[in-house]
């Protein structure tokens, strides 16, 4: 059983390997061993607390952090990031992995999955410029502490795209970007989400094809940049954004 389960986790280091060698990203043994605890923890926790419907570990590799990761192959990103709606830590604390100088913020407005990524810490032993906080983005847009204060902000499988932008604007600073996570409906939401760009002071800048190893599907990341001040009335109270989207 020990050899099995040995040799189960060799097979997966293999996958690892080689699913982020295709994206141009070598893990050194560090980053490794805190994907595999990651992993172990992920599975252990999502029997109490139904973190992701997705249990099998090289489905996980594929479809949470390979996905995650996909974005370093359009974006060298860095400096101060945060994660809106990060859940399970995905793609932020991917980020974290394979960037440790990112200085990020892990927003959850779940207290079930706030308390994993707390936990999640102490188990990789990651506590340096990393922020978990426990609140809705329509709250914490308007903190000054968090508003216009991030190069980077990003999110992935949140929201339909108008309602995701009000989420995330408010807290990108003059020029910096915002890289959204999408599937290959991104066109309509686009379309949608028209009135939402002009109002939030945006720009977009262009759409990404990732391609994922092993992942069936395609997958795009969407660039904005915000442009100019952004009105002090976004975002809205909380719920409104989804109850009355832009």
């Amino acid at each position: 059983m020990k050899a099995n389960r040995k040799m189960n986790k060799n097979s997966l280091k293999d996958y690892l390997d080689r699913g982020f060698k295709q994206i141009g990203l070598e893990l050194n043994k560090n980053q490794k061993e805190q994907i595999l605890k990651y992993i172990d923890f992920l599975i252990q926790e999502n029997k109490k607390y139904n973190l992701t419907s997705i249990t099998e570990p090289k489905e996980i590799v594929k479809v949470h952090f390979l996905d995650s990761a996909g974005l370093f192959l359009k974006s060298d990103i860095g400096g101060k990031v945060i994660d809106i709606g990060t859940g399970a830590g995905f793609p932020g604390f991917v980020f974290k992995i394979l960037k440790p100088d990112v200085k990020l913020t892990l927003l959850e407005a779940s207290l079930k999955k706030a308390n994993f990524l707390k936990m999640l810490q102490v188990e990789l032993e990651l506590y340096e410029d990393i922020e978990v906080l426990h609140a809705r983005a329509e709250d914490l847009g308007q903190n000054k502490d968090y508003r216009f204060q991030y190069d980077y902000v990003t999110s992935r499988a949140v929201a339909p795209l108008n309602i995701l932008l009000e989420y995330t604007a408010p807290f990108c600073k003059n020029e910096g970007k915002i890289l959204l996570y999408k599937g290959p409906s991104y066109q309509d939401e686009l379309k949608e989400a028209h009135k939402a760009i002009q109002k939030l002071n945006l720009k977009y800048m262009n759409s990404y094809k990732l391609d994922i190893p092993f992942l069936d599907g395609t997958r795009y990341i969407l660039e904005f940049v915000r442009k100019n001040e952004l009105s002090d009335k976004y975002p809205r109270r909380a719920g409104i954004p989804k109850k009355r989207p832009l």
